[in-house]
């Protein structure tokens, strides 16, 4: 086995196909497809099972693919240390479901723990479940949080140990409802299904199955909202509860500030019945990352806290 040969098998698997990987290695196609074959008999295991749209994973290749991306990352690292003269910028990717607390989290922490001068190369992404779990294990990204309901917690548990992933428990928490604080529901004692019906929901785009939607909330809701706006960007969603009269979004916890600012307020419901959960994902056996440990520690600090934040908020209500 050879960096070569795990190259062209990063490519075949980036790409889709042997043929798409050729072109994009500027190579001809017999000899990806010769590399391919050698690594797999010396290996005896098969990485991809062919199809007429290109190639897929084995389970076999899953677990392949999570060590050739740790190892190239490890050779990338490795061609690099020799120019001591400059200060080589530090790198870090993270992809999550779209969270305002993870936004916030990253800003302070910048504001913390790195140097004005320190040379940074970041990447952050907000996309939905699969497609963070999906970046993290290409090694796109270092670090990754996603949300799940609870009762999908073994599911994902094992889906993620398939794939050479672990995870950490960041936030457990039942889903609010975020609206103007002029809304005309925002002074009742509780919102229900009924109440809703009249007004427009804010629904993340990516997650346009209602019945996953729904999981989220309360499974046993059946029914739909009758008025909906599918959106892909928080900036769309802020500005829509802002503007658009009885808008509404059921959301996690939100930092108090961003709130204050947008105008908005947190409620909860007794329609939200189901726990989810925001796990903190990354590669096992990943080279060290001193800065994707640091913002990792952090963000499972400030995400504690504003678990416990919304909690006494909460009970507080509950008292009143």
């Amino acid at each position: 086995m050879n960096l070569q040969q795990l190259k062209y098998v990063l490519a075949i698997y980036k790409e889709g196909s042997i043929t798409k990987a050729s072109h994009a290695l500027f190579c001809a196609q017999p000899n990806v497809s010769s590399a391919l074959k050698s690594l797999e008999s010396e290996l005896h295991i098969r990485i991809f099972d062919r199809t007429l749209n290109g190639v897929e994973l084995t389970p076999q290749g899953e677990a392949f693919i999570s060590y050739a991306v740790n190892i190239m990352a490890q050779v990338e690292r490795l061609e690099n240390i020799g120019n001591e003269s400059v200060e080589i910028p530090a790198s870090l990717g993270i992809s999550v479901s779209r969270a305002s607390y993870c936004t916030q989290a990253l800003s302070l922490w910048m504001n913390e723990e790195i140097r004005p001068e320190q040379p940074l190369s970041l990447h952050f992404c907000e996309t939905n479940t699969e497609k963070v779990i999906d970046q993290v294990f290409r090694a796109e990204s270092d670090l990754g949080v996603i949300r799940i309901p609870a009762f999908y917690e073994s599911y994902y548990g094992q889906l993620l140990a398939n794939k050479n992933l672990c995870h950490t428990l960041l936030m457990r928490f039942q889903m609010l409802l975020v609206m103007r604080r002029d809304h005309p529901l925002a002074g009742k004692a509780d919102i229900t299904p009924d109440m809703l019906k009249r007004y427009t929901e804010i629904v993340h785009g990516d997650h346009r199955n209602p019945s996953m939607t729904m999981a989220r909330i309360d499974p046993l809701l059946q029914e739909t909202p009758p008025r909906r706006i599918y959106v892909y960007d928080r900036g769309s969603q802020i500005d829509l509860l802002k503007t658009l009269p009885g808008a509404y979004m059921w959301a996690s916890p939100i930092p108090e500030d961003i709130l204050e600012e947008a105008g908005m307020i947190l409620r909860s419901s007794s329609m939200a019945k189901v726990y989810n959960l925001d796990l903190l994902i990354r590669r096992k056996n990943s080279p060290e990352n001193t800065m994707a440990k640091s913002f990792a520690d952090y963000l499972k600090k400030y995400a504690e806290r504003l678990a416990n934040e919304a909690d006494n908020c909460s009970a507080e209500k509950e008292i009143k």
